[in-house]
This record gives structure tokens, sequence and C-alpha cells, in this order.
């Protein structure tokens, strides 16, 4: 036998000896080794005793308590790609899919109900598509999300002065249900025992969809240690697994933007959620903000502004828009990509009842996190209204709203006359070596030679927002108290005098009044009231401006109180025409003699005054939330487009769609556009009117102001390109006046509007000529086609 002999470097036999020592730990380790692959179940939640209280041995666990904790994506099988195969139709009217028994139906849709859970079948009786509400099957992932996702109400609770919120579903807790069925839905009665709580829900069919609703009242806490937090209400109807359907979801994030129904491998983390109607900072932490040379370098967010959401699945031809109807004051908006947390896409509704925050213990340093002591004062109600055949796309969820409301009176359509609004900047503050001094931009009698010279160059209709016109300008004039003009713009000419020229000459001149802000820098003894937050410290509007770092908010009484002080003042004055600022899109919760307040207080307080100075004045409200829409002339600064988040596919002009031939649509300001091309072929496409900052002087007299941030107002560099705006826009809506949109499609660049006087107007996004229903649009141009 002829023996080899190998001979080996000594390295290499040390590597050799390394690799089989760890093949032979690995495979002890699996041999030993019985754990499950994939399944983390969540801890149990240890006994939180009530401060005071001993830790009781004989307090049994309960299963209930699961901390909402994400686990690490390769713990929720994003692996696991395979379809799920459910039925995207069924042919025909059944006794039960999925589980689900045949409930209910009317001329339009079906409703099969899965008492196990409550989850709901939505059935078009035309198409035969369905919409499901829960998971059927999951994939494989811990305890808490399997549940979450067969579940169709998930409550959110807190347990004793423990920070962590826990879950209870239609599974974990044990949840005792008694449900009755009737001819147009069903009523359950919820009960956890462990906790003892209890809640009720009802759910109708509607002509076109479904409501959901929670009564507040009927929330019961027969327990001090569990308190609840939120409801999550049918987290997922239209749900989607990774890349399985095509459609998208709507979130309205500034003008509305769409997430397409795709596999995003995994890239996203993180969802959105949103509150409506804007941020909270009367119980909100606020993010600690990385300044750049002293000044914030970030743009805030994009609010929403209508309390609305939406789903498409467009290779079934069905969706639904979700309006929220009550509880829109203290809820969020969650949407989530495939990827984020689970391998699914969905969106839903989030009502918060109780929260916690950070309560300072000192003066100094220290704090404590405190729970909220009383639930929210809302019911919870939601809408879904669904959408079939050619109307399922997001159009037909912005027809479905618009029609909502109009129908339920929460719009009035106003006259539209088209304007181009120019507004008009007065003064500010820098400060000199010993005291602050006046930085005027533009006197009354520049403004108006400014709105003279417009109106000779045949720009006639005009609108305009007079800023900074009052004593100490726009910033150290705040709040306003009383009709004080500042001094230094008053050359020749009194505000009283410009309002009286404006009148005659048919220009709608507003006076720009914050509701909102004191400036304690200034009024440092004021009697008026400042905001407190839960944390009875006062809030905080931090601006890093070069004169004033910050201000407060008014207490909403106060802002009420002013407003009505200023009602006489204004009156005697002759001012017919006032914009409101600040109160029009904030809302907060507060505190006041130790008691907490929800912002539907808050909400209260200013629209009683909001109602009030609309039946006095011509009142517009500076970018309203939706609440608020049925008060103004018209909506100032209407967002374009969205807040650009990395998972958002598309921004789509929701808001346009949804209010175009209703009431007065006025864009944000053309000087700050970073692509003024672009921007212009928004304000064709959605029937925007432009909008315009101006001021006589140079800006850069400004730069050690608050208002250094408009680096191009100076009406000299403006006012040709006013007139070519004014002059193309006015032509486009007298062919569209008091017509809405019927139809809106995007292909390749190029947008289709169709009104319902029969224009089409052609808006072409593309560097190149196209053809398109037989027209030529020229590249980034539009044409306009005059229908019957």
């Amino acid at each position: 036998m002829n023996i080899v002999k190998i001979k080996a470097k000594p390295k290499t036999i040390i590597k050799l000896i390394l690799f089989l020592a760890i093949v032979i730990s690995s495979i002890i380790f699996l041999a030993t080794d019985d754990s499950p692959e994939i399944t983390v179940d969540t801890p149990a939640v240890p006994s939180v005793p009530e401060p005071g209280e001993a830790p009781s041995e004989e307090e049994p666990e309960t299963e209930v308590e699961q901390p909402i904790q994400a686990p690490p994506p390769e713990q929720i099988g994003l692996d696991e790609a395979g379809p799920e195969n459910r039925a995207k139709f069924v042919e025909s009217r059944q006794e039960e899919i999925d589980g689900h028994r045949f409930l209910t139906e009317n001329s339009k849709m079906e409703m099969y109900v899965k008492e196990e859970n409550l989850s709901i079948i939505m059935r078009d009786k035309i198409t035969g598509a369905v919409m499901y509400s829960t998971i059927q099957d999951p994939v494989q992932s811990n305890e808490s999300w399997t549940n979450f996702m067969k579940s169709s109400i998930v409550m959110e609770y807190l347990v004793g002065t423990n920070i962590v919120t826990y879950r209870a579903d239609m599974y974990s807790g044990n949840p005792q249900k008694n449900v009755t069925y009737h001819e147009n839905g069903f009523n359950a009665e919820i009960y956890y025992p462990e906790l003892e709580i209890s809640f009720e829900l009802a759910v109708t069919l509607t002509e076109a969809g479904f409501v959901a609703e929670i009564p507040r009242e009927k929330i019961q806490e027969n327990n001090e240690r569990y308190r609840v937090s939120g409801f999550y209400v049918y987290p997922f109807l239209g749900y989607s697994k990774l890349g399985d359907r095509e459609g998208y979801m709507f979130i309205p994030d500034g003008s509305g933007a769409l997430i397409h129904l795709k596999d995003n491998d995994g890239k996203y983390r993180q969802p959105y959620s949103r509150m409506v109607y804007g941020r909270n900072v009367g119980i909100d932490d606020p993010h600690v903000l990385s300044l750049f040379n002293n000044r914030n370098p970030f743009n805030d967010p994009e609010d929403i502004l209508a309390p609305v959401f939406g789903m498409v699945q467009t290779d079934s031809e069905i969706g639904f828009l979700g309006i929220i109807e009550e509880g829109q004051f203290s809820a969020r908006i969650e949407a989530y990509p495939s990827g984020a947390i689970l391998p699914y896409n969905w969106i839903t509704s989030k009502f918060i009842y109780r929260q916690v925050y950070n309560q300072p213990t000192s003066q100094d340093s220290g704090s404590m996190v405190v729970r909220q002591r009383n639930k929210n004062n809302f019911d919870i109600r939601v809408r879904y209204e669904f959408v079939t055949q050619e109307n399922a796309n997001y159009f037909g969820l912005a027809e479905t709203y618009r029609n909502y409301l109009l129908d339920n009176n929460l719009i009035a359509k106003k006259e539209d006359e088209f304007n181009v609004r120019i507004d008009l900047f007065g003064s500010d503050l820098e400060q000199g070596l010993l005291f602050k001094r006046d930085v005027p931009m533009t006197t009354f009698s520049q403004a108006s030679n400014i709105l003279n010279t417009l109106q000779a160059n045949g720009v006639e209709n005009i609108l305009s927002i007079y800023k900074g016109w009052q004593n100490k300008g726009i910033y150290g004039g705040l709040p306003i108290r009383s009709f004080n003009p500042e001094s230094a713009l008053e050359d020749d000419k009194s505000l009283q005098s410009l309002l009286e020229e404006t009148r005659e000459n048919n220009i709608d001149l507003f006076l720009h009044h914050d509701a909102l802000r004191i400036n304690l820098d200034e009024y440092r003894n004021s009697r008026y009231k400042v905001m407190r937050k839960f944390n009875k410290r006062r809030h905080t509007d931090d601006v890093y401006g070069n004169v004033y770092r910050s201000f407060h908010f008014l207490h909403p009484e106060s802002s009420v109180e002013l407003l009505e002080r200023m009602k006489p003042n204004y009156i005697n004055n002759n001012v017919e025409n006032i914009l409101i600022s600040g109160i029009s899109n904030e809302l907060f919760s507060f505190s006041e003699n130790n008691r907490e307040y929800d912002r539907i207080v808050t909400k209260e307080y200013y629209e009683s005054i909001i109602s009030d100075y609309d039946s006095t004045f011509n009142l517009m409200l500076e970018q309203p939330f939706s609440y608020l829409w049925k008060y103004t002339d018209a909506i100032i600064d209407l967002p374009s487009g969205s807040s650009d988040y990395v998972f958002t596919d598309e921004d789509i002009p929701f808001l346009a769609l949804t209010l175009r031939g209703i009431v007065p649509m006025y864009s944000e300001y053309v000087n700050f556009q970073a692509n003024q091309v672009e921007f212009f072929l928004q304000l064709v496409e959605q029937g925007l009117k432009p909008s315009f900052l101006i001021t006589h002087e140079d800006p850069s007299a400004l730069i050690n102001t608050n208002s250094s941030h408009i680096y191009s107002s100076k009406f000299d560099l403006y006012e040709e390109i006013i007139e070519d705006y004014y002059f193309q826009l006015k032509e486009i809506h007298e062919k569209t006046k008091g017509s809405m949109i019927t139809n809106y499609e995007r292909s390749n660049g190029v947008t289709t509007v169709t009104y319902d006087n029969g224009t089409i107007i052609y808006v072409n996004y593309q560097e190149n000529d196209v053809t398109i229903g037989g027209q030529t649009i020229e590249a980034l141009s539009y044409k306009v086609v005059q229908g019957r």
C-alpha cells in the first residue's frame, strides 16, 4: 500500500483544527438546543405595586400584561415570503367565508362576521371583490403580535405607575364577549376579567360601508391598578402581505401621499405615525434638536389637516376611506409599510385616552413619569366608506370625502373669484446697542404704491394680508391687545386711510392677527394667562430667532378674551377683513388649578370665537384644520406636497381634489419654492391661487431680526413674476370657475384633470413634448381644452 505524505504548513494545520472545533461545537449545540427557531414569547410583566403598597404573594400573575415591544425583524417572519392565497373575489353570496358567517347586506355590500374575534369581511355585490379586516394565519411571530394581527379591536392599557403600555386584544386576557346581532350589524360587550375593564363595540352597515363605534360612557374601569390608554379599531382592514397585492395606502400627510403595497425587502424600520391635527404640545415631550449655527436646520413635518386615511387594492378594484367622525382630536394615523415591524402593509387609526408624561420634581433637575389621571373626553366613531370598480383609486377617496363634507354641512360652497394673494410685510424689531429698534419694511404708503402699481399693470383682483402692522411689529407686538398700528409705518398715510383706499379699489386687504402666541420678553407682567402643560410647566415655542428665542402660548381662555376685546376695536376702526392665525392650526391639552383639560376643551374655546368672528367680519384662516373649514372664506397656505418621508412613493393633491370648486385655496409663498417651474405647474394642476410675500425694502434689512428667514421679497424683483402668474392662472380659472374636479389621472409624468363643466387640463412635467388625448403638450407646460 502506497502512503501519500501530505506536507502542510503549521498555519494551515492550526486553521484546520479551529475549523473542526467550530463544526463540532455547532453540532453539539444544535443537538441539545430544543428551543423554537423564530417564535419569541414576551415575558410576563412583573407586578408593579402602587406607591405605599406592599407586593402581595397571593396576587396571581396575568398573561394579558404584554408590553408593546417590537421584536427584531428576524423574529417576525420577514423571510416567510409565501403568498397568503386568500380569495380576492367571491362570485356570489355565501353562508360563510373564511370562518365569517353572513350577517347582513344592502344594495351594494355584504357583511360577514366572525364572532371569535369580531372580524369582518366586506364583499362588493357587483364585482364580488372582498376585503378582510384581520389576518387569518399570521406569519410566525411572538404571541403578542400574532394576537394583534388576528384581532378587530385592540385595547392598550397602563398598569399602576408603570410607564410601559400593554395590550389586550380579542385573544390575550381571555376576554368575555356578549354579541347581539341586528338587521344592520351587531353590538358586542367585551370584558377582561383579570383587568376588570369592559367596553362596547357597535358595528353598523351603511349604504357605502360600515361604522365602528366605542362610546366613552361604556368604557368601565373597575380596578385602580389598570387604566385604559387607547384603542386600535380594525387595524388590519385591507391589509396585504409584502408584495402580494397591487395598490396603496393613503396617508393625509400635507397635501396627501401614497405608500405602495409592495415588498420593501425589510429596508424600512419605522412607520408613519402622526397625530390628527398636529402635535399636542401640552403632553408630548418635544424632540431634542441638534442646532446648526445656533439655528434649527430642519423643516417641521406637515400636519394632518383632515381626519382621514385610506387603502386601495387596485388589483381587485376595492378600497375604503376611513373618516374619523368622533375622537379625531385624540387620534393618530398610523401606516406600516411592509418590513416596519411586520411583513404586512396596514393602516389604521389609533385613539388615545391616556398618556404618560415627564413631571419635573424640582426647578433645576429631576423628573418622574406620571400617568394622565382622567380619560380624554370623547367617543370613538370611525366611518369606512368603500370605493369600487372605476372609483377604486385615490381620486375616488377624495370625491368620497368631498361628498361627505357637503352632505354633513361641514363645509359651505364659497364664491370662487380669482385673486392673486399679495401679503405685505410691515415691520419687525432688531436688537440695538441698548434698546430694540424698528425695522420698517413696507410702510402704509409703500403698501398703497405696490397695490396701485399692480392694478395699473392689469392685476386687478388682489387679496392682500398685512403682516406686522401692529405696534412693535410682527413678533414684538404679540399678543395684539388694541388697534395700535406701528408708528414707524405711518409716513404720509395711516392704516385707516390705507384700508379705506383698498375698499374703494376693490382690493381685499386683511389684517393679520396671531391669536395664539404671547411674547413674554415684551410683556412680562401681562395679566393674560399662559398655557401650562400637564406637567405644570409653561410651553415654550422655540423659534431660535435673532431677537426672541422663543414665545409662549396663550391659555385658550385668554385667546378668546383678547379676540373679544379686539372685536369692538376692529369695528370702530372700520376693519372689515381679518385673518386669524395660530389658533387655526394648533390644538393642545393643558392644565389649570391642578386639573387636566384635553384638546377638545381647547377646540371648543377656539371654535366659539372663530364662529363669532365669522359672523362679524370677512374671515380667513391660515392653514385651518378641517373642523374650521366651514368658517373661513378661503384656505390660506394649503400645502401642495407632503413631508417626503422615505417610505412614501407618491405625493397626491388629496386636499385640492376634495376642495376645488368649493372653497378658494391659496398656495404657500411662491418666493420660497426651490423649483418654481414645477411649483407653477402644481398650481395649474391643483387649482390653487398664487401667493407672494412682498416688501418694499430689500429683505437683507431683516438679517438681524426674527424674520431673517425672509431672503427674497423685494417688490421690484417680483413685479413681473406676479403679473405673469396672474394672467396665466386667471385665464385658466375663468374656464374652470365654480367647477369641481370629476376625474384625475397620472401617466408617465403627465396629469389629466377633468372638471364637471367639461374642461380638461393637461399638465406635462416631462422635459420633452408629449401627445395625449389627441393633444400635444409642450415640455414643462400645460394645455387647457375647453369642454362643452
